[in-house]
């Protein structure tokens, strides 16, 4: 067992091994919003590592080629864009105000909130990232001077709480045509609220993901900036 601890492709497999079984345990629970195999993957591995007494730097030998593949498979997202792209150019206009201002009050607050509370600049440059997905908010927050790990923990934060919060909240307010369900789940809870929007269905997923890259790409340019 030792032995396998010390092997990078241990970790990788094993991170894997926990995907899908999250993805079991979310189909039997019928697809909770609550239980997404993204959260129940992390817990395990967690709880792995803590076991064990493996350091993080020592996963990560394993773990750098999950995390290598992260912009490969955000890339894989223009399938569904595709699919919808003459729709989307006619409300391109529209499309790029709602995300640009959607993506800014949401981390207008969160740097607000993070000034007032914390006030230290590593920190708040970590939280501004939590809008764009992983891959984007590790660099961005890195050449910002925050700290990558806090990053992470913001952007999954942000997208475990969108994926729980958004649809209801749609509904409610009798808000929830595929376009606005799409760019709402895209600008508020990135990659995992686009993974969800999938499920919803593609037109959903197309506008998720355009509005997804579009925050991304409007962060990675303006925050440095701003920050």
């Amino acid at each position: 067992m030792n032995v396998l601890l010390t092997m990078p492709l241990f970790w990788a497999a094993l991170t894997i091994g926990f995907f899908l079984l999250g993805q079991r345990l979310y189909a039997a629970l019928g697809n909770s919003a609550f239980a997404p195999p993204i959260l129940t993957g992390l817990i395990l591995v967690v709880l792995t590592l803590h076991l064990t007494g493996t350091s993080f730097d020592q996963y990560m030998e394993g773990g750098q080629y999950l995390h290598l593949m992260l912009g490969p498979v955000v890339v894989m997202l223009a399938v569904p864009l595709y699919q919808f792209i003459h729709a989307i150019r006619k409300d391109a206009l529209r499309i790029f105000l709602a995300v640009s201002l959607g993506s800014g009050v949401t981390v207008g607050v969160a740097v607000a909130l993070t000034i007032w509370w914390v006030g230290d600049h590593a920190v708040v440059a970590s939280v501004a990232t939590k809008s764009v997905t992983t891959a984007v908010a590790v660099v961005l927050s890195e050449q910002m001077g925050g700290i990558s790990a806090l990053a992470s923990v913001c952007v999954m934060i942000t997208g475990f709480a969108g994926v729980v919060v958004i649809p209801p909240l749609l509904r409610a307010a009798k808000l929830d045509q595929p376009k606005a369900m799409g760019l709402t789940m895209g600008v508020c809870a990135h990659a995992i609220g686009t993974s969800y929007a999938l499920e919803m269905g593609e037109e959903q997923a197309a506008y998720s993901a355009m509005a997804m890259t579009l925050t991304a790409t409007l962060h990675a340019i303006l925050l440095p900036w701003m920050i």
